[in-house]
C-alpha cells in the first residue's frame, strides 16, 4: 500500500516534488501509442497483440530479434515486448510478470524500469517534465529453434489465459 492509497498525506517536500511523480496512463494514451500498427514487427505481433488486449496494458516498444533466423539480422538482437500500464493498475502487471517469471523461469526476464519522462518541444527538443514512467519488460532469451517456438506460444497463450481472468474479474 503507498501513502495515497492509506489516505495519509506524506511531506514530499524533502525529495523535492509536490506530488507522487509517476506518470499516470489513460486509455486516451494508449489509443496515442496504438495508432500505428505497422509498426510493430510480425514476428512478435501475437504477443503485443495479446499484451495490448488487456485493456490496462498497453505496449510501446518490441522487438521480434531472433524470433525469425531468416530476418534476425535486420532486427535487434534481443527478444523483447516493454509495455506501460493505464490507471494505476500495478497489481495486473506485478501478478503477470510475477506468473510468466515463475511458469518460464530462465527462458525470460521480467522487469520494471523506471525511466525519466519527458515532453517534446514545439522545436522537437526533449525536455524531462520531473515525472517517471514505469516501463514493464518481458524479454525472451535465445533457446533452440523448435524450444523458442514452443515457448513463445506458450508465452502468448499464457498472457491470453491472464486477459480472459482479467475481463471475468472486471
Amino acid at each position: 500500500m503507498n501513502y495515497q492509497e492509506s489516505g495519509d498525506k506524506m511531506d514530499l517536500s524533502f525529495l523535492g516534488i509536490a506530488s507522487n511523480p509517476i506518470t499516470v496512463f489513460s486509455q486516451a494514451d494508449k489509443a496515442d501509442y496504438l495508432r500505428n500498427p505497422d509498426d510493430i514487427d510480425e514476428g512478435i505481433r501475437e504477443l503485443v497483440d495479446a499484451i495490448n488486449a488487456i485493456a490496462a496494458f498497453f505496449s510501446m516498444s518490441a522487438c521480434q530479434g531472433f524470433l525469425i533466423e531468416a530476418e534476425r539480422e535486420d532486427h535487434c538482437p534481443e527478444t523483447y515486448v516493454d509495455f506501460y500500464v493505464i490507471d494505476e493498475q500495478y497489481h495486473l502487471a506485478r501478478l503477470l510478470l510475477g506468473s510468466l517469471a515463475s511458469k518460464f523461469g530462465a527462458s525470460i526476464d521480467c522487469k520494471v524500469v523506471y525511466e525519466a519522462d519527458f515532453d517534446v518541444t514545439a522545436e522537437d527538443e526533449i525536455v524531462a517534465n520531473g515525472m517517471v514512467k514505469l516501463r514493464h519488460s518481458i524479454e525472451l532469451y535465445e533457446l533452440p529453434a523448435d524450444l523458442m517456438t514452443t515457448t513463445y506460444q506458450e508465452l502468448v497463450d499464457h498472457i491470453r489465459k491472464f486477459g480472459a481472468a482479467v475481463k471475468q474479474t472486471a
